[in-house]
């Protein structure tokens, strides 16, 4: 459906004698209404007339100079709307998803550069639900940008560096007689939280830890050495976490990978003014975007330790250096909004020119209503918490389900097919972490997310086990068609449209042609939800297609294969391996 866009934008240009961009054309929200739409309002203004006028002379223009079999051209109020053949969908839609399987996908690196930056957990600290939504939404969106043909490079920016570590050896030196001689990131993080307590009664400890940081800035070997073991053991950690949910990096550069940078940089901006002491403290006054001023962002404490601002700032200077991007996006929590206006302000003073591609796509925050959560306020929640839970649930309903169809088999005397209790654990793992994942990704990143496990552990509803349930069901109709549509000529797949009588079965193709407009959506509004609307969509398209149009027809098999292709079609968009990976 994507590819029409431009030819009808072309005759739009041309009917309006101004410039149509395809991304003006929509969707219209009735269906019977055609599959495109170009408002008029803009235009009601220049032409002096009422949009609903304008709308009816385009659609006369546009059939009397343009005349193309493929497409119904009429006005609707103020649109004009298009409807595409049935003949012109099955060929470019099914023929597109079923010859390969890079439907949706642009020439890889056939846009430019765009760096994204997301998850940065804290080292020695577990892997909290909090980080969770950056490591989901920009990996989503990572994945959707390499798909739509953008040159991507992601970056896990870990919080590897700060005073917390000075304590942190201070702990593993003061305790190291308790210690196991393998450290896990458990036990960092119980001595963490030990040398906290220690500090309430003793608050030397505070100082000691601020003079073990200063040293591990200057390099003590010893210092570093510890720091190096502390991350290694992190990292470990962490990557059995992003294995589970299917995340990857391109890098693993924590604020640590930037501290050579910092005193040449420091340096620079003192000499050129922009640095300039206040307090004992050295600060950059900045301005927001839209030249409002806002407090200034602190880059080197009275101590001479540096902070993180002044490794983000480094940080931004190294990435263009490395890749000359054309996009850098932080996802990040929608607390830091003030942090990112004053590190792209000290962009901005030192005249980068590159510094407005810059930008933080802000993630609201998790609100739980277990009363397992709820009742820990005041205390963070782990990521393995969560994904306890959420199997828990998820094995309770599928043993469910086995004893019902076991009940429904017996009646049916036929035999049921048992699993293993690993292989049941496996399954109920996976569709936790989807429901999971989908949970967050159906939701608008800017928002808070009421996490209900009772709700997105559903196989009902607008949820990931919907979807995943949607894509085991395709599986099974095509095993029980037993028909070979992967290989299918261009001429046997153009010939379906002569068999496709029933609206479910046109409604379907044409909900499969938006995948490639819903996945550009996404990214142009920096939103996977956009993307997971689209899947619910699908699904319910494909739940009706399945009620209405019987697939299996044994005294009919060119209606079987025909029927059998959108089935096989489904899923292949369901399971595309790039974006819909649970």
């Amino acid at each position: 459906m994507e590819r029409f866009k431009p030819q009808l934008a072309e005759w739009l240009s041309a009917a309006t004698e101004t410039k149509v961009l395809p991304i003006e054309l929509e969707t219209p929200p009735d269906r019977t209404m055609g599959d495109f739409a170009y408002p008029c309002f803009r235009l009601a203004k220049s032409l002096r007339k009422a949009p609903p006028v304008i709308a009816q002379e385009i659609a006369a223009k546009i059939k009397a100079n343009h005349p193309d079999s493929r497409f119904e051209v009429k006005a609707a109020g103020p649109y004009v709307n298009f409807t595409l053949s049935v003949n012109s969908a099955v060929e470019s839609v099914l023929g597109e998803i079923l010859s390969s399987n890079a439907y949706g996908t642009l020439p890889k690196n056939s846009r430019e550069k765009w760096v994204f930056e997301y998850s940065s957990p804290n080292v020695a600290k577990p892997f909290q639900i909090y980080h969770l939504r950056t490591t989901i939404v920009g990996s989503a969106l990572s994945k959707i940008a390499k798909l739509r043909g953008y040159d991507v490079t992601t970056i896990n920016h870990l919080g590897d560096w700060g005073t917390q570590y000075g304590k942190l050896a201070i702990a593993l030196k003061r305790y190291a007689s308790e210690l196991p001689e393998t450290l896990t990131l458990k036990d960092l993080v119980s001595i963490y939280i030990r040398i906290h307590k220690d500090i309430e009664s003793d608050p030397s400890i505070e100082k000691a830890g601020q003079e073990a940081f200063l040293k591990l800035e200057q390099g003590d070997p010893e210092m570093r050495a510890i720091w190096k073991k502390c991350v290694d053991i992190s990292i470990g950690e962490f990557k059995k976490t992003y294995e589970r949910y299917q995340v990857t990096f391109d890098h693993y550069w924590g604020e640590s990978h930037y501290q050579d940078q910092l005193k040449p940089l420091l340096k620079k901006l003192k000499d050129e003014k922009i640095l300039v002491e206040d307090q004992g403290a050295w600060i950059v006054r900045v301005t927001s975007r839209d030249g409002h001023e806002i407090p200034p962002s602190i880059l080197e404490k009275s101590d001479g330790a540096s902070i993180y601002a002044s490794r983000d700032v480094a940080a931004a200077i190294y990435r263009y250096e490395q890749f000359h991007f054309k996009r850098m996006s932080y996802i990040v929590g929608k607390e830091q909004k003030l942090h990112f206006e004053q590190v792209f302000g000290v962009l901005r003073a030192m005249g980068l020119p590159w510094e407005s591609v810059c930008e933080h796509i802000p993630t609201g925050l998790y609100r739980f209503k277990d009363a397992k959560m709820s009742t820990r306020k005041g205390n963070f929640i782990t990521l393995e918490e969560v994904n306890d839970l959420c199997v828990e649930k998820a094995l309770r309903l599928m043993h469910e389900r086995a004893a019902a169809q076991d009940a429904g088999e017996q009646n049916a005397h036929k035999e049921a097919q048992k699993l293993t209790e690993s292989e049941i654990l496996k399954i109920a793992d996976q569709v936790a972490v989807g429901a999971i994942v989908f949970a967050d990704l159906s939701t608008d990143p800017t928002k808070d997310l009421d996490f209900d496990v009772d709700r997105i552990i559903s196989f009902e509803g607008e949820t990931g086990p919907y979807l995943q349930y949607a894509h085991t069901r395709c599986s099974s109709i095509l095993r029980k068609a037993n028909v070979d549509v992967e290989k299918l000529a261009a001429g046997k797949i153009q010939s379906f449209a002569k068999i496709y009588q029933n609206e479910h079965e046109i409604n379907l193709i044409k909900t499969l042609g938006r995948f490639p407009s819903a996945l550009e959506r996404a990214l142009e509004q920096r939103k996977p939800s956009q993307l997971a609307i689209y899947l619910i969509d699908l699904t319910r398209d494909f739940g009706v297609f399945y009620r209405e149009c019987k697939v299996v027809n044994a005294d009919n098999q060119e209606l079987t294969l025909a029927r059998a292709s959108l089935v096989s079609a489904t899923r292949k968009v369901l399971m595309n391996p790039n974006v819909n990976r649970h």
